[in-house]
């Protein structure tokens, strides 16, 4: 059986179980954003897939609103790092594993997948590290001990739409009791990612902050699934939209939109360089 490796434990996040504990539960115990309401659990959320020290506590405050009950039996991780024209990729046998311990993957959805354009499967002959999807997997772990796992990288083209229509249609047919994240940060901003169109320095960062990354997540909160993969097409503020866009087909078909919870940029962390900083957003679909 393929059992997939951890590649970014140890760097990006903690490698052992006590560790990764101990940071989960600092993010949970932090005070809850007002609009982060902890009595009406989503089923559906939007995750940021940089290093724990940059964007831990957004990813970790989404999953603490995920639902628990009925026991969750599916976790469904999309993730991106893909250009439009791009095939999905897929993991649909074998484990991967995590600090807790391997989840074992799904393979129920393998055959809607086959009937999509263009699939990659990936296996032991076949995958590569990817940070969007894997980051999400102690999270999942850690509140889904029992759960298993869908993971899916998806391409900011018209296919992400098909993908979350089919996905929709699974979940329904199937009668899994799910939760998914949609994993993507925002605008990558500096001369390390070769943008800089407001130039550098505070005014920079006001504009990512104040104008760009808004533009995306005001598109997230509309529900047009094409308005979001657009946005980020001709912006540059987010590098997975294909993997939001196929989440709000899911929500969309149980009436939700997005709300978002919380904002951050890498420079909040203080962890990074002055010039190159990334922008992050967490929320829920309700």
């Amino acid at each position: 059986m393929f059992q997939r490796p951890m590649e970014f434990a140890g760097s990006w996040y903690p490698a052992q179980a006590a560790a990764c504990e101990r940071e989960i539960r600092g993010y949970w115990e932090r005070p809850v954003v007002e609009n982060a309401a902890q009595d009406d659990p989503a089923r559906w959320g939007v995750v940021p897939h940089a290093g724990w020290v940059f964007s831990g506590h957004l990813a970790a405050r989404v999953f603490q609103l995920l639902a628990e009950e009925p026991p969750v039996e599916l976790v469904i991780v999309l993730g991106g790092h893909l250009r439009a024209a791009d095939a999905i990729v897929a993991m649909t046998e074998g484990q991967w594993k995590t600090p807790f311990g391997a989840m074992s993957i799904h393979g129920g959805f393998r055959e809607a997948l086959a009937e999509l354009p263009a699939v990659v499967f990936e296996d032991e002959h076949r995958s590569v590290p990817d940070n969007s999807t894997e980051l999400q997997l102690p999270f999942a772990h850690f509140k889904y001990p029992r759960a298993e796992l869908l993971p899916l990288r998806v391409p900011p083209g018209p296919i992400a739409l098909q993908l979350g229509r089919k996905l929709a249609d699974y979940l329904e047919r199937s009668g899994l009791n799910a939760v998914a994240v949609a994993s993507t940060d925002l605008t990558h901003y500096g001369p390390g990612y070769r943008f800089e169109p407001q130039g550098r320095g505070p005014a920079a960062l006001r504009w990512v902050s104040e104008e760009n990354d808004p533009a995306f997540i005001d598109a997230v909160a509309s529900g047009d699934g094409e308005r979001m993969l657009a946005t980020a097409a001709n912006r540059h503020n987010a590098c997975s939209a294909g993997a939001v866009a196929a989440l709000n087909e899911v929500a969309l078909r149980h009436g939700q939109r997005f709300e978002p919870l919380e904002y951050a940029t890498s420079q909040d962390a203080k962890a990074g360089d002055a010039l190159n900083f990334v922008g992050y957003v967490g929320g829920v679909f309700r």
